[in-house]
């Protein structure tokens, strides 16, 4: 007998291509068998006929709380909307992550985490963090990512309104504390404070400039509208574009002449936080994120791919996470693709008028059903 089955959902599984009606086997929170049918009798049996079944959805952009007093209250947030990753990006710096440890390893939700480069992090919203290099507490920031296994990098805020005179050397200090360490450095680029493409020549194979398709400042765009040399030519040599919405980091212009020319995010995430959590038009959670760029154009499949194996590769997890094989962890989403009039903003207020929405009805996390429609 099996722990659970989902019946006669179509399921779409980026990560092989699978894209067929049929059943999952759940095991000791494993994904056992993927069949057209699946006779075996089962402690619990769902039907999601009308449903597309997908992997447990990974936001790789979030804050959570208690690591920020601004982050969302993970699982309630999370698992209603069928995450069953999230990665916290900042949140936290060496000062503050270990007395907040506790929460991230006790937490349902699977919870990683870029370490800060300023001690305190994004503490707090009421004031902006120290990005001075001269204050980097190299030998705490070492002993953190050396030693807890869930902080996958580092974090640097690359606004001008942040860094100031500091310019980009924020940036070039994070690289090469990096460097020492071996681990990925995501950058924050919202009005830069050099042009943009100065900042992407900065970044490795691996790194990620989150917020892409901003254009607070500079943008991917060159003079012309279209995107960079510089920026393709980073997307070649293996950077990571994320576009990380929020409220104020997402602009339709640069995301309409960016899809014109086939370059899609490598990651669809939302940066949410309580201050656009459950707010229209532009973020309100991770499925109205992602309805937004269905209704831009990407089919569904590019769509979950994004949050799905795409960062599941990044992390080094693609037979783990990401993805709906046999003996990967049974992170699952069942989601409706429901027609409603729907709207979708920017930081300008631009509103596009969609009429695809995308909704949660089940979610499962290593077996466990942690959220369940009541329609469903």
């Amino acid at each position: 007998m099996y722990d659970l089955v989902i019946k006669n959902g179509r399921v779409l599984d980026p990560s092989s291509h699978f894209y067929e009606i049929a059943d999952i086997a759940v095991q000791n929170g494993r994904i056992v068998g993927i069949e057209g049918e699946i006779a075996v009798e089962a402690a619990q049996t769902i039907d999601a006929s009308g449903c597309i079944i997908t992997p447990g959805l990974i936001d790789f952009h979030t804050h959570l709380y208690p690591l920020s007093e601004i982050g969302i209250p993970a699982e309630a947030v999370c698992f209603a909307s069928g995450v069953t990753t999230a990665i916290d990006c900042g949140s936290a710096g060496a000062a503050t992550y270990p007395a907040h440890r506790g929460a991230v390893l006790s937490s349902r939700l699977r919870i990683l985490a870029f370490l800060h480069v300023s001690s305190a992090g994004l503490a707090t919203g009421r004031y902006l963090e120290n990005p001075d290099p001269k204050y980097y507490d190299r030998p705490k920031i070492a002993h953190c990512l050396n030693t807890f296994n869930e902080l996958i990098g580092l974090k640097i805020r690359q606004g001008a309104e942040i860094v100031g005179s500091l310019g980009l050397s924020p940036l070039r200090e994070t690289i090469v504390l990096a460097e020492e360490l071996g681990v990925p450095v995501m950058v924050h680029c919202s009005n830069p404070p050099e042009p943009l493409d100065k900042i992407i020549s900065l970044l490795r194979q691996g790194d990620i400039l989150t917020h892409a398709y901003q254009d607070r400042g500079d943008s991917l765009l060159d003079n012309n509208g279209h995107i960079s040399q510089i920026a393709l030519a980073a997307r070649e040599r293996g950077v990571i574009f994320d576009v990380a919405n929020a409220n104020i980091h997402f602009s339709f212009k640069v995301a309409r002449a960016a899809l014109s020319e086939n370059f899609l995010p490598d990651i669809i995430s939302t940066d949410l936080t309580t201050r656009s959590l459950y707010k229209r038009p532009t973020v309100f959670n991770m499925l109205h994120v992602l309805s937004k760029y269905l209704n831009l154009g990407l089919t569904l499949e590019q769509v979950i791919e994004r949050c799905t194996s795409r960062p599941a590769e990044f992390l080094g997890m693609r037979d783990e996470i990401g993805c709906l094989k046999p003996g990967a962890c049974a992170d699952i989403a069942v989601l409706r693709v429901i027609n409603k009039r729907t709207e979708f903003g920017d930081c300008h207020g631009e509103i596009l008028q969609g009429d695809r929405l995308l909704k949660a009805m089940l979610t499962v996390r290593a077996g466990e059903v942690v959220y369940r429609d009541i329609e469903f």
